[in-house]
């Protein structure tokens, strides 16, 4: 479930990619959480913060993802769209989930 965690070519079974959401899921939660505290004076501004830094990391991911699977010239680019729109509704819970999905497509390069 754990294996090749942060192996972004990897083509993951969907177990794998359920892994691979609840690890990045906690790094994005503890990165968001980090950024309010260091940039926020208030819960308000925190919860501010941490939504940006859900926003690009999940986009962040996305384009790796992409990248290291030579998918940015398909139509799965569009998941980079559509990873940007949920990642700002609903933050990184959202966001991950078109990420995770990614994380099982094939892989170009091999």
């Amino acid at each position: 479930m754990f294996d090749d965690i942060f192996s972004f070519g990897k083509e993951r079974l969907p177990l794998q990619a359920l892994g691979f959401y609840i690890v990045f899921f906690i790094i994005g939660i503890s990165l968001a959480a980090f950024a309010g505290l260091i940039f926020a004076a208030g819960y308000e501004a925190g919860l501010v913060v941490g939504g940006v830094i859900a926003f690009f990391y999940c986009i962040f991911l996305c384009y790796l993802i992409l990248s290291q699977k030579n998918q940015l010239t398909t139509a799965f680019a569009a998941f980079l769209f559509i990873t940007a729109f949920l990642a700002y509704a609903l933050g990184t819970l959202g966001g991950l989930i078109p990420v995770a999905y990614l994380s099982t497509i094939k892989n170009l390069k091999s």
